[in-house]
This record gives C-alpha cells, structure tokens and sequence, in this order.
C-alpha cells in the first residue's frame, strides 16, 4: 500500500483510510481499557457488596485507581517517549534527510533492541549509498573517457561525421563532472552541519 504525506503531519493510504499517530492511538486504547476496566469493577463490587452512600462507593473505589491509572499511565508515556517516540521520529528525520541526499550515518543509540536495529539498518543502507553513489560517478566518468578514446580511433572517413557523436559525449561528460562537484558539495555540507 501507498501512503501519501499530508501537510498536517498525518499520513492516508491510497484508499483515502487516514493513519494516526502511535501517541493518540495509545491514548485511545489505554482510555478505552481503563474505562471497560472500572465498569466491570464497578459492575462486580455493586453485585456483591452494595455501598451504603454513593459518596463512600466513589471515595473508596474510584479515587484510588483514578490515582493510580493516572501514575502508572506517565510513567509508562515517558518510557515509551524516550525509547520509541523519540528514536522514530529521529530516525523519520533522518530519512528525510537521505531521501534529499545527505547520505550520512544517523549518530543516535537506543537501548531497545528492536529501536536499535532499525537505526543500524538505516546507518547500513546510508553507506550502501555513499559507496554505489561515489563509485558509480566515477565508473561513469572513466566509461565516457573510454569511449572518447575509442571514438577517436575510429576509422571514419569523414572526419565531420565524428563531431556530433564527440559534442555528444562531451555533454555527457560535463554533466557527469558536474554531478560530481555536486555530491562533494553535499559531503562538505553534510559533514560541516553538526
């Protein structure tokens, strides 16, 4: 399946179905659990043992786990905002980055195993493309210079009948030498930005 970028920082599928953040579908799902939760609590404790005021049943059952749902949901919201969220969008950032040609390693560590191997295939594929990038430029270039030397020892009558073919290749070797300059450029850019 496609997904398309929207400008609000949500994504939608090809078939129009939106996607939501992992934040507000935790949210979602923990508020649905807790409520489903405490309903059947309440259900049970009203069953069995019938409270005498109302005042005293909610003083006795909801105060405390309304206290405690509430402490053990930060407490699980920052762990899982200092080893997930903040590592995706990290790594998001990141491939942003390699997708506009800033073909560097991704300096980030996670102690989550999972996190951590994505960040390593990240870091893997980044040098896979500086080599190919690099290597293919060059190859590139020495293949035109080979074909200009084997254009030039042709045996062609007319001498005339050679200029378009050697205008030819010297466009495509200017191109390839400015293709080039640029990606030095862009190594220098990338390894002068911290």
């Amino acid at each position: 399946m496609k997904i398309e970028k929207q400008k609000s920082k949500s994504f939608q599928f090809d078939d129009g179905t939106p996607t939501h953040s992992l934040c507000q579908i935790l949210l979602i799902r923990a508020s649905a659990v807790a409520l489903i939760g405490v309903l059947i609590y309440t259900a049970f404790e009203l069953m069995f043992d019938p409270p005498d005021s109302l005042i005293t049943f909610i003083t006795h059952h909801y105060v405390h786990v309304l206290g405690i749902g509430l402490g053990v949901w930060i407490v699980c919201w920052l762990t899982l905002q200092k080893t997930v969220f903040s590592p995706i969008a990290a790594i998001s950032h990141h491939l942003a980055l390699l997708r506009f040609g800033r073909l560097e390693s991704l300096a980030l560590r996670s102690n989550a195993t999972e996190i951590q191997a994505i960040i390593a295939g990240v870091n893997s594929l980044a040098e896979r493309l500086q080599n190919a990038n690099t290597g293919g430029l060059e190859t590139a270039i020495t293949s035109v210079q080979e074909l200009r030397v084997g254009l030039s020892r042709l045996a062609v009558r007319d001498a005339e009948e050679k200029v378009p073919i050697m205008r030819s290749v010297t466009r495509l070797e200017s191109s390839l030498l400015d293709l080039m300059c640029r990606e030095h450029e862009s190594q220098l850019t990338s390894s002068a930005t911290p």
